[in-house]
């Protein structure tokens, strides 16, 4: 795929440096959703590498603190809970204080990875001296960019959004000569215990993941296809299969049950950071363009992506040797969150098995390629930092 021609390389074209020496606090900005901060959290790494002697703090959402508090080079992680203040509109004077909060912290720059409106107005509302955005073509709500006081011609012409993410940096005279979407988490023992207790319960080790849930319906393929693909990988391959949901899917993982004919669905829920140690210890996930799929990738996971309304090589895993099975129609690439059809996601079980089994048979598993590729990644190239620095 194209994609594969710009892996560990830089992004191009390369822009012209515009770095003050006097740049000492950055926040960036990237409220949501879960696979795109991940997608950004490789920017922030090449930051805290090139420039250590930058702070660099964190504007999220609140289901991503634990998260981005366990991210090697992030100082503080601040947490505006926007979306709750539609359940709980008196709450308005917290947010009205995290901003207080915020603007008292002088920041230098704040970069607004997201490109909406309410990101860039809360990128504003920091207080920081300069806000840097893309420019209105670049942003997924043009009228974000009317916040900035800079903005970065972004080249996003078959860029992966990992690449696209890293144009931003050319502000700050980062130029990254090695691009990699692995991610030095810091997990704790109490969740890395968690899933050696799961694991050690089900009587399974190294098992193939299956995430069959979505954030868009239009992502998600059926609940009858993981399990007749969980089937035939136990049948045909003689390896485990362990499903993996997290709060709110419950409903799903019960309707993949009811379809058990033969075999005893193997699940149980993680947290973000529990999925995250479950990854390191699995053979391969399989799933849609998810947070949990960019999470195993990011964790040197092999994965097998089935994709639909987004586009490969901007959303696909980010490492070569990982497989895409999609279905090329006239709307592909639509980005439509709702569709009457889904005709995208009728991909046969047979096509998505074949995958599994080509990536199984590739050597060069993700593992081995972090420890040759990204030992500029390594943790203690990083302060060490506190997870109770997370402000909420």
């Amino acid at each position: 795929m194209e994609r594969d021609s710009h892996f560990g390389r830089a992004p191009y074209p390369v822009f012209d440096t515009k770095f003050k020496s006097d740049y000492r606090k950055i926040l960036i900005v990237r409220l949501g959703s879960f696979g795109d901060i991940l997608h950004t959290i490789p920017a922030q790494q090449q930051i805290a590498l090139q420039l250590p002697e930058i702070q660099i703090d964190w504007l999220t959402g609140p289901a991503y603190g634990d998260l981005l508090s366990s991210v090697p080079g992030i100082s503080k992680v601040w947490v505006a809970n926007i979306k709750g203040l539609k359940r709980r509109p008196w709450s308005v004077h917290e947010i009205f204080h995290l901003f207080q909060t915020l603007r008292g912290q002088c920041f230098d720059v704040a970069l607004d990875f997201q490109g909406l409106i309410k990101s860039s107005i809360m990128a504003r509302l920091s207080g920081a001296r300069r806000i840097l955005g893309f420019p209105p073509e670049s942003c997924r709500e043009p009228a974000a960019s009317y916040f900035y006081t800079d903005t970065v011609a972004s080249d996003n012409n078959h860029l992966h959004i990992i690449e696209n993410n890293l144009q931003l940096l050319s502000f700050l005279g980062c130029r990254p000569s090695q691009i990699t979407p692995f991610i030095p988490l810091n997990i704790d023992d109490q969740d890395e215990h968690y899933v050696d207790i799961q694991l050690k319960q089900l009587q399974v080790e190294n098992p193939i993941l299956i995430n069959p849930g979505a954030g868009w319906v239009t992502k998600r393929w059926s609940a009858e296809n993981y399990y007749t693909l969980s089937t035939k990988i136990l049948d045909q391959l003689g390896l485990p299969v362990v499903f993996t949901y997290g709060p709110g899917e419950e409903r799903l993982m019960e309707d993949i049950r009811s379809k058990t004919t033969s075999h005893k669905i193997l699940a149980f829920p993680t947290n973000i950071l529990q999925l995250a140690a479950l990854c390191r210890r699995s053979r391969l996930l399989i799933g849609g363009d998810t947070g949990p799929l960019h999470l195993a990738v990011a964790t040197g996971t092999p994965t097998v992506a089935i994709m639909g309304p987004t586009a490969a090589w901007r959303n696909g895993p980010y490492h070569p040797n990982d497989e895409i099975v999609r279905h090329d129609l006239l709307c592909s690439n639509s980005y439509r969150r709702k569709c009457y059809q889904c005709t995208c996601m009728n991909i046969p079980v047979e096509k998505v098995f074949q995958a599994v089994v080509r990536r199984l048979a590739r050597k060069s598993y993700n593992h081995a390629f972090i420890e040759k590729n990204s030992s500029h990644l390594c943790k203690e190239n990083f302060p060490p930092k506190n997870k109770s620095q997370s402000e909420k």
